[in-house]
């Protein structure tokens, strides 16, 4: 039984994390503001630390000279969280496993299927190129290299894509799959072409313990996603399958979004055939995945029959996106030729 702080453990993938190890037979300790308890806070293995990961002497206060056998850091966003987290857990850690993200791979050549070392820790983004996405990335790039140019606190790096299953916060998955449930059109910029691995969120949270239980995963990287390559449209047509639909997809182009005007936020559009490579852990720790049917038709079921939350992003103006694809299936209809 080891002693495990998981910084991040009361929602979602972390959420998630915490029963895995609980399940394993673990003590978990859980840092967190508290506004979520999920059911494990009861759990005799399980201590909650409340407070908030942004108050630097609170953290410290609360954590500092406390022994762990391991922390999980899933909310450090920048160079200064994770150094400011080696500072506190400097000598009472046996290992320090920080959740990065494969959006870092942005900053590399970018050859799929694409291997950990296909970094670039000195990129800059290009001048003028200032938005959410890039200051996420260069916050998890920068936190990265902090941790890999240290030899004091013992770690292990995970790089996770888009994490997809029941209770995901963004919202992205239930996009799509509130606009099957309505049985209206449905539209996907350029046909759902691109193909992507994504992660379950159950099988990213027991790489984890994989991770854990490895001596050869101290002071390496790994990618952790699905085994199978799938694209767009093979996501929205399963999950249409699980939910009885035979959808009407409207393919538009992304030039064709442009021109218009029309601001259609679907998530995954920019997805372009990024397939990162698991074989490193796949035969370093033993990493397996749930297979995409089984795990999508449990999440898609999920939001359908469990999910009591807003709409997806976009949702109030769905009238909107149906009157646009009736209007561009109008406008192709006549680019065909007479019979």
């Amino acid at each position: 039984m080891a002693s495990i702080l998981v910084i991040g453990g009361t929602t979602f993938f972390g959420k998630a994390i915490v029963e895995e190890l609980l399940e394993a037979g673990h003590r978990v300790t859980v840092f967190s503001r508290g506004k979520k308890r999920p059911a494990f806070f009861d759990h005799e293995r399980v201590s909650h630390v409340q407070g908030d990961r942004s108050d630097r002497e609170g953290f410290r206060e609360k954590l500092q000279g406390r022994a762990f056998d391991a922390v999980i850091d899933n909310i450090a966003y920048t160079a200064d969280d994770v150094r400011h987290a080696l500072d506190v857990f400097r000598g009472n850690v046996g290992r320090y496993v920080f959740t990065s993200s494969a959006a870092v791979y942005y900053t590399g050549s970018m050859v799929m299927p694409v291997p950990e070392g296909d970094v670039n820790h000195d990129f800059r983004p290009p001048q003028g190129a200032e938005s959410p996405f890039w200051s996420y990335t260069m916050g998890k790039l920068q936190a990265e290299r902090v941790l890999t140019s240290q030899s004091e606190v013992p770690y292990t790096i995970l790089r996770p894509p888009v994490v997809l299953g029941p209770e995901d916060p963004t919202l992205r998955g239930y996009f799509y799959f509130q606009r099957l449930m309505d049985g209206r059109p449905l539209l996907l910029t350029n046909g759902g072409v691109q193909s992507f691995r994504l992660v379950y969120s159950r099988d990213l949270a027991r790489g984890y313990l994989r991770v854990l239980e490895a001596e050869r995963a101290e002071g390496q990287i790994y990618n952790l996603a699905q085994h199978e390559v799938v694209r767009l449209i093979d996501l929205v047509k399963e999950a249409a399958n699980v939910l009885g639909q035979d959808p009407t997809i409207v393919s538009v182009p992304a030039d064709a979004f442009r021109r218009s005007g029309f601001e259609y936020p679907e998530p995954y559009a920019r997805m372009s055939n990024f397939i990162p490579d698991i074989s490193k852990a796949e035969e370093e720790l033993g990493y397996t995945s749930t297979p995409f049917v089984a795990w999508l038709g449990e999440t898609v079921l999920w939001y359908r029959d469990a999910y009591k939350g807003p709409d997806s992003a976009g949702y109030e103006r769905r009238d909107q996106e149906v009157a646009f694809a009736e209007r561009f299936q109008e406008l192709t209809g006549r680019l065909k030729p007479e019979p």
